[in-house]
């Protein structure tokens, strides 16, 4: 997500000028690193899942309120904390002040509905929490659909829910919605949820055994499927903005996106150390922070005259592109990692060590669970 919020999307110069033919690839490239949210939705419902369907396993049952507890414990604390910072924003000279009220629909956890029935994305680095409150909406039902399921019944409502989902992108594709909108949609969203919980039950608690060429060739065919996904939801919106057409091209490409990351996800289960160093592990660990964090970063870089003094210099191109990529993502990108790092050590962690109380079944060891 931080590259398709960094990454120009079309229409710049530069690029067009020095890619020439292959712009179009890189403007896909682009889009396609969206579905790294994707891929958080599909990682929840499968982490959820498991982790629901081994505590039922353990103890005869699911404890509904405990879940709500460490739900609540993990995501509002930070979730609430950065609505704040993005309140100040708006609120500061500069910032866009019409934003402040509309985040009270964030607040209530109705941030995708806001955008999806407005058709506007607000100009706050807080609107990535839109996704949130999907995943909070998830968590209406999650717990207690596997608390009074059997294993065949989840399986039927994950196609169910497939359905439903592919049932909503015909008729907004047929509408003619825009792609903000589908995007911002939770039950489009929900398609993705449906992909985690199936490989849940699929694994049935196993950690795949694969060799090294495996996880490659499901790496590669993730990317191969999210760069088909982008490229066809960039087509639809350009040449099939409506009708039937778009509708099945919208469908496919919703599609490719929720089994690319299925398949990156089977990709990483029981991965040894050596294939993930400490270093992605730490990732893994702040990931919530990093993703929260990002665009305040970016709105925080954008902020400062870096063309401005870039093109006072006059330099060659090669090295004003340089320059130009190290301080609009690189810089960012440094502002994330140290606002996240500092926050699960300092802000969060005291939630985290509150929300193990409430635990029934560690989460730790699914990784390398078998």
């Amino acid at each position: 997500m931080f590259l398709h919020h960094t990454l120009p999307h079309g229409g710049n110069p530069r690029i067009e000028s020095l890619l020439k033919s292959l712009a179009p690839v890189y403007y896909t490239f682009a889009h396609a690193c969206r579905f790294g949210l994707s891929l958080f939705f599909t990682l929840s419902a499968f982490l959820i899942c498991e982790l629901l369907l081994r505590e039922r396993e353990a103890a005869g049952t699911v404890g509904v309120k405990q879940f709500y507890i460490r739900r609540i414990l993990r995501i509002w604390p930070l979730y609430y904390l950065a609505l704040a910072l993005g309140l100040v924003y708006a609120l500061m000279p500069g910032g866009d002040a019409a934003t402040a009220p509309k985040l009270g629909w964030f607040a209530i956890f109705m941030g995708a509905w806001y955008s999806t029935t407005t058709q506007e994305v607000l100009n706050n680095p807080a609107n990535p929490l839109w996704s949130i409150s999907v995943e909070e909406q998830f968590y209406l039902f999650a717990p207690w659909i596997v608390k009074y399921s059997s294993r065949k019944w989840l399986y039927g409502f994950c196609v169910a829910l497939a359905v439903f989902a592919n049932a909503c992108l015909f008729y907004l594709g047929k509408t003619g919605t825009s792609d903000n909108c589908i995007w911002y949609n939770s039950f489009v969203q929900f398609e993705c949820f449906a992909g985690g919980i199936l490989l849940c039950l699929f694994l049935h608690g196993r950690v795949p055994r694969l060799a090294v060429w495996q996880r490659l060739l499901l790496t590669a065919g993730c990317c191969l499927f999210w760069m088909t996904a982008a490229y066809g939801q960039l087509y639809r919106s350009n040449y099939y903005p409506s009708g039937p057409t778009g509708s099945s091209i919208l469908i496919g490409a919703y599609a490719l996106s929720t089994l690319g990351c299925v398949m990156l996800l089977a990709a990483s289960l029981g991965a040894t150390p050596k294939l993930l160093p400490r270093w992605a592990i730490y990732l893994g660990r702040i990931s919530f922070g990093l993703y929260v964090y990002h665009d305040f970063a970016i709105f925080l870089v954008n902020r400062l005259p870096i063309g401005s003094v870039l093109n006072h210099a006059k330099l060659i191109y090669p090295v004003y592109a340089f320059l130009s990529t190290a301080l609009t993502i690189g810089l960012p990108l440094g502002l994330t990692l140290l606002a996240a790092a500092l926050s699960y050590r300092y802000f969060e962690t005291p939630f985290l060590k509150m929300k193990k109380r409430h635990s029934v079944i560690e989460s730790q060891p699914i990784q390398g669970a078998g």
